[in-house]
């Protein structure tokens, strides 16, 4: 049996998890390298461009991933088994993009998160609001900066991951419908 990206090098079928996992690592390089752009783009506004981008890639990418488990099963995929699947790969990829942000925050710009704070503190005090909310959201800001409590690396990265987790699980299940209402005779053939 040829080996493809739906078996194992064994020539078993892959699993729903095995799947997620093996896209998760796709999914986790293009995370790290929207957050790089993310990051990057605080000193250059042009990295904002490539963001964006990447920002699309990621439903576009839930798209393939899923779409391709459905048709590899000739559209016999249960919907919750392919929202399962992109659940575990945005679990996966969480892992990925975790461990990148946590050496990027610990070690390769520690002032990260107070430089972004600082800056939306500024962002805040030029704000014209006659209630006198954003001076005091730049107030507070500023607070935490000179005060040093700056939330830790660990806790950003943790609230990260979950973030990319529950969202990543949404975007999965209304991708997964999609998938599932569009069937497999949609495809081109070669």
């Amino acid at each position: 049996m040829e080996y493809n990206r739906q078996t194992s090098p064994e020539g078993k079928v892959k699993n729903i998890y095995a799947r997620g996992a093996d896209d998760g690592a796709w999914m986790g390089l293009c995370l790290v390298a929207l957050g790089g752009c993310m990051a990057g783009a605080m000193h250059t506004a042009l990295l904002s461009v490539p963001a964006f981008a990447l920002m699309a890639a990621v439903p576009v990418l839930t798209w393939f991933f899923l779409r391709r488990t459905h048709i590899a099963a000739h559209g016999m995929t249960v919907f919750s088994a392919l929202w399962m699947q992109g659940i575990t790969m945005f679990g996966c990829g969480a892992l990925i993009f975790g461990l990148a942000a946590f050496v990027y925050l610990k070690w390769v710009d520690p002032d990260f998160i107070a430089t972004v704070l600082s800056t939306a503190a500024g962002y805040y005090e030029n704000i014209d609001d006659p209630t006198g909310n954003a001076a005091e959201l730049a107030d507070e800001l500023e607070a935490i900066v000179k005060n040093h409590a700056v939330p830790s690396s660990g806790s950003v990265v943790l609230s990260w991951m979950w973030l990319i987790v529950f969202s990543g699980s949404l975007l999965s299940m209304v991708v997964a419908a999609v998938v599932k209402l569009r069937g497999v005779g949609a495809t081109r053939r070669n």
